[in-house]
């Protein structure tokens, strides 16, 4: 075997380790996601929370863009944790009832 083709070979295997340790790390979602999705899903077909594409049409949503949007148990009801950007750049979190979209002040798991 040629010093070149044995420098190529070691360049080879290399690379697939560092593929193989992105895997190992980034693979798939983390544990629970997939069954907090279902959950969510299920709530929804259920009626039980309203869909988030209706909560945004709330008109004191209005012009501001979702950063981040999470369905959460808070005690005994269902609430939309949003991260929103306003129009002047900044950031603001607004609470919501899932069941009902009503906006709330803050909820039990806020800091």
């Amino acid at each position: 075997m040629s010093d070149m083709h044995g420098f190529r070979l070691a360049w080879v295997l290399v690379a697939l380790a560092g593929v193989s340790g992105a895997a190992l790390f980034y693979g798939g979602p983390p544990a629970g996601a997939a069954d907090d999705h279902d959950e969510a899903h299920e709530m929804r077909s259920r009626g039980e929370v309203l869909p988030l594409a209706e909560m945004l049409k709330r008109p004191e949503l209005a012009g501001q863009r979702v950063l981040e949007a999470d369905l959460e148990h808070d005690g005994d009801r269902m609430v939309y944790e949003l991260e929103m950007l306003d129009s002047n750049g900044r950031v603001h979190k607004r609470y919501l009832d899932a069941a009902t979209g009503e906006p709330l002040q803050r909820h039990n798991g806020d800091d």
